[in-house]
């Protein structure tokens, strides 16, 4: 059985909606009608504010819900240009560790969990990343309990290769052309798709497949500097798709509330 997750319902208040009384939140969860097991939508949102995940306040006769400080933390949504516009120094982060192969199990761990921090692999046990990656080693090392194996240092010339070449070589962007473009060509829930949208259970429904296909879109790509991206790039129309769906469906949530 599956169940409610707390991170999609957080994420309707990224729609532009600050705030929503609860028959418009009750609205809007029936777009989860595949957890049959969630019953009352007051029973989820009471679970949230237990959390402190969202607060209640009294506007009128009806509560009134808006996300905490706490709620936008756990989303961590992640806005791709903003990576993008990053300015990079010019200087490689690179990593490498030495775990022992009789702890075969520690590494292959250690290998999920950089690679997962979207880190490049260049090589065997050496990665790289091009900004300051001290806060995502001792975060992994924090979780992971790895020992203390890693040595890293900062490269800021290159020389039998190029920039683009190692970027090409460290990231499997194959996969990610194909995750772009299965976006931009397969996408269900279009634009035109919300403007047919006659209630909020339907809308609340598209986003939900839309949401879902631009997180798996990105989920393996790096958001390295422009400077740095491979030619033919799509993640930037990607983007752009995502951007143009949310303005309608912010547009057509507030036709519905508003009336």
């Amino acid at each position: 059985m599956k169940h409610l997750d707390y991170l999609e319902i957080l994420d309707l208040f990224c729609w532009g909606l600050d705030k929503l009384a609860r028959p418009t939140l009750h609205n809007l969860l029936m777009g989860y009608e595949e957890y049959p097991h969630y019953g009352n939508g007051r029973r989820v949102i009471h679970r949230m504010r237990q959390q402190q995940l969202l607060r209640q306040s009294q506007e009128g006769r009806e509560p009134v819900y808006s996300i905490t400080a706490k709620g936008r933390e756990r989303l961590r949504v992640i806005h791709p240009p903003n990576r993008w516009n990053q300015k990079w120094d010019g200087a490689w982060r690179v990593v490498a560790f030495d775990i022992p192969e009789r702890q075969r199990k520690n590494r292959k761990r250690l290998w999920r969990a950089l690679h997962a921090n979207k880190l490049g692999h260049l090589q065997r046990s050496v990665w790289i990343w091009p900004h300051d990656v001290t806060e995502k080693l001792s975060r992994i090392i924090q979780i992971g309990g790895f020992p203390e194996c890693f040595c890293g240092f900062k490269a800021t010339e290159l020389f039998l290769c190029t920039e683009h070449e190692i970027v090409n070589i460290a990231w499997n962007w194959r996969e990610i052309r194909h995750r772009h473009q299965h976006y931009l060509q397969c996408l269900v829930a279009e634009s035109s798709s919300l403007h047919k949208a006659r209630d909020l259970t339907s809308l609340a429904k598209l986003a939900r497949i839309e949401r879902k296909a631009y997180d798996d879109a990105f989920d393996l790509d790096p958001l390295l500097p422009r400077q740095l991206l491979p030619k033919g790039y799509a993640g930037f129309g990607v983007q752009q798709r995502h951007d143009d769906f949310r303005a309608v469906l912010k547009q057509k949530t507030t036709k519905f509330i508003v009336g």
